[in-house]
């Protein structure tokens, strides 16, 4: 478990911290784009249904800079 956590202190240093925050990455854009698109009413019209999945996929990225990117930017 120690090994865990120190490869997660700086992901960008080693593979297994990659590995392991590309993992909940995944699973956290998984879980908003399956809540996103569950729901979304049929009735809605295709722009705003379009809209909505553009919104998550942009939070979904920003979560993504804030977790990996910008702590390997300041080492």
């Amino acid at each position: 478990m120690d090994i865990l956590r120190e490869s997660m202190a700086l992901p960008v240093d080693n593979f297994l911290g990659m590995l392991l925050y590309a993992v909940i990455y995944i699973f956290v854009a998984g879980l908003v784009f399956s809540l996103a698109l569950k729901f979304i009413p049929n009735r809605l019209p295709y722009a705003v249904k379009s809209l909505i999945v553009f919104i998550a996929i942009i939070i979904s990225l920003i979560v993504w800079w804030q977790m990996i990117v910008e702590p390997g930017l300041n080492l």
